[in-house]
């Protein structure tokens, strides 16, 4: 049998490869038996050397460009996050991903950190509101989710604030966002998801929308005032030749 170059580079691959999954076993292994080995842990020197090695291998084809970029990804990743374990002492970041790596940095209040890893992999600025939002939602800081929301027009506008806010039962902090809100179907909406039927019925009838009406009064059901609103607004619009 002729071996090939290019052969041989698979054989090189397939074996760095197989290193890699070996010493990432082993690392598992160690983190189950000690839940605060990660922190600092001397697997994590010979781990990224081995998945940079990957990197280099995969970079002398063509045909692993793909695997070539993540494995470079994943080593910049994993280094970061080690640097975070040894900074904060906390054992929480190896092996999560670039979101949550950010979400992380933001809930420690390592507002910097956060940055840099969005600056290195490149986390567009509607992703990057998003996990901003979640992250200070989390911990419950309401002032500076305010402030973050007067720091310039959000990419997504104020729905990702309104939600965040909705998904963990503040009422009174989704009000701050929803009259924000530009589409009135997003603010009916918004209004009908923390029980406030007369605020939705009027957004939804600016909206001229009477499905939506339709389906505001079913989420009110058992509410025979607000399912009276919903009545007359649509019967409003029906009058205007709006259906």
């Amino acid at each position: 049998m002729l071996i090939t170059p290019f052969l041989c580079l698979n054989m090189k691959v397939n074996l760095v490869l197989q290193d890699v999954a070996f010493l990432l076993w082993k690392d598992s292994w160690e983190l189950g038996k000690n839940p605060m080995g990660s922190k600092g842990s001397p697997l994590h020197g010979p781990r990224i050397k081995l998945i940079e090695k990957a990197h280099n291998l995969f970079s002398e084809t063509k045909e692993h460009t793909f695997e070539s970029k993540a494995a470079e990804e994943h080593a910049k990743l994993l280094r970061i996050q080690h640097e975070l374990e040894v900074s904060t002492k906390q054992p929480i970041f190896v092996d999560s991903s670039i979101s949550d790596t950010i979400r992380t940095c933001i809930a420690l209040g390592n507002h910097r950190a956060a940055m840099r890893v969005k600056t290195e992999f490149k986390v567009s600025e509607k992703r990057w509101y998003w996990l901003k939002v979640l992250a200070l939602v989390t911990i419950r800081d309401w002032e500076a989710l305010e402030k973050f929301s007067k720091e310039k027009r959000p990419p997504m506008g104020f729905r990702p604030f309104v939600e965040a806010c909705i998904d963990v039962d503040e009422k009174a902090e989704a009000l701050k966002y929803i009259p924000k809100l530009a589409d009135p179907r997003e603010r009916a909406e918004a209004y009908a998801r923390i029980g406030m039927a007369k605020e939705a019925a009027d957004a939804a009838s600016q909206a001229k929308d009477g499905e939506l009406l339709g389906r505001l009064k079913l989420s009110f059901a058992q509410n025979t005032a607000a399912s009276s609103i919903f009545d007359t607004l649509r019967d409003r619009l029906s009058f205007q030749g709006v259906s």
